[in-house]
């Protein structure tokens, strides 16, 4: 089985290399990298770095817009099997492994690997992992859990899926944009549709970085606009309309307590702004990817 790990990278090219490395050292061997790279100008240190590694593909798509790198990617891939990841991660030499086993059940659609990260809840304190509250949308995350599964939705830095069902529902929402948040929750909601389920394997571990760069060098005030535009999305694309109101006072809600937290009046006008714009954007059709240039 054949397994495409897909990387969509923006001016983080230390992690990149690193990540690179660990996964040149994977204990499976049939696999391809696919690095979309959308920095505003391809790194030539980068680029020398991957020359004659034959399991590489390196593109250069510059842009801000991960759903539409990793669209790029899904076409692209030669794997049956596709693992995407975030740039600022860090994996075990038996990561890609641990991910193909789960595909010799049929059921199974997509994997969410484990996820660790320095603001991880205590393991022994969580009982349920990836769930989403079916009236508000309140979501349950708790991906650092150690034991395995079923889920409602994934973790986007480090989760799999089978490819010919990334087609059939047409990939990534690119209306999903700016931090990207919710992009991968609304992909797993799409395969459940299909009548597959999600497993999360702790095996398929993932270390979590956080690192600068990417979307996280926007203020805090953007990156609630864009939480709040995805959120709006996700929320009538996925979820009971019947309960709107209830989804849409609590996130108001949500948005001035940010304020008062973080003492940023900017975020209620960034947050409402949001809300308005992912209504509106919610009725418009997802963008339609364009080329990307490839490494020679």
């Amino acid at each position: 089985m054949k397994v495409s790990v897909i990387i969509p990278t923006c001016k983080r090219e230390e992690n990149l290399k690193n990540l690179l490395q660990a996964l040149l050292a994977q204990h499976y061997d049939d696999f391809e990298v696919i690095v979309i790279d959308q920095s505003p100008l391809p790194s030539k240190n980068l680029k020398e770095i991957i020359a004659n590694k034959d399991k590489i593909k390196y593109f250069n798509l510059p842009g801000n817009n991960a759903a539409h790198a990793r669209n790029m990617g899904i076409k692209t891939a030669a794997g049956d099997i596709v693992i995407y990841c975030d740039d600022d991660i860090m994996v075990k030499p038996d990561f890609i492994m641990a991910h193909a086993k789960n595909y010799q059940e049929p059921s199974v659609g997509a994997v969410s690997g484990r996820v660790s990260c320095s603001s991880d809840i205590p393991v022994s304190k969580i009982t349920r992992v990836g769930r989403i509250r079916k009236y508000d949308g309140k979501i349950i995350a708790n991906f650092n859990a150690d034991f395995k599964t079923d889920v409602e939705h994934a973790y986007g830095c480090n989760f799999s899926f089978r490819k010919e069902l990334l087609i059939r529902i047409g990939g990534y929402d690119e209306r999903l944009i700016g931090t990207g948040s919710f992009d991968d929750a609304d992909l797993s909601f799409n395969i459940r549709k299909l009548g597959y389920r999600i497993v999360f394997d702790p095996f398929a571990e993932a270390v979590h970085l956080l690192s600068s760069g990417g979307y996280r060098d926007l203020s805090l005030a953007e990156k609630m606009y864009w939480y709040y535009h995805n959120f709006m999305i996700f929320y009538l694309k996925n979820l009971k309309k019947i309960f709107f109101p209830i989804f849409l006072l609590r996130q108001i809600g949500s948005i001035i307590r940010r304020a008062i937290i973080f003492k940023d009046l900017r975020i209620i006008y960034s947050g409402l702004m949001g809300l308005g714009k992912g209504f509106i954007d919610y009725f418009k059709k997802p963008g339609v990817s364009q080329n990307a240039k490839t490494a020679a």
